[in-house]
């Protein structure tokens, strides 16, 4: 379902709503389990709002060379070399008991 020119994203969003509330009744009154069809409409619901953000996001990301990663991901482990150990538990010790 695509944007129409000049149209919101609040009535596009409501739009899809209406369609897929529509396609989630007629399945509904074809005997499908109610159940099944609202987690479907919701799927779908979440999956049409979500595409644009999803394919601008995929549109801003340079694309990276196999090359690049390499460079990058030597580059973290050399920085990674001279940053001292994590602590993996905490002390018990954090406050002052009191006596």
């Amino acid at each position: 379902m695509k944007y129409r020119e000049g149209e919101s994203f609040d009535d596009w969003a409501n739009r899809v709503s209406m369609f897929e509330k529509g396609h989630a009744l007629q399945r509904i009154a074809n005997g499908e389990p109610v159940e099944l069809v609202l987690e479907d409409m919701s799927r779908r619901i979440t999956s049409k709002l979500l595409h644009p953000i999803h394919k601008t996001i995929a549109e801003s990301v340079p694309t990276t060379t196999p090359e690049q990663l390499a460079e990058s991901r030597q580059r973290y482990e050399e920085i990674m070399k001279s940053v001292g150990h994590a602590a993996d538990h905490v002390d018990g010790q954090l406050f002052d008991k009191p006596e």
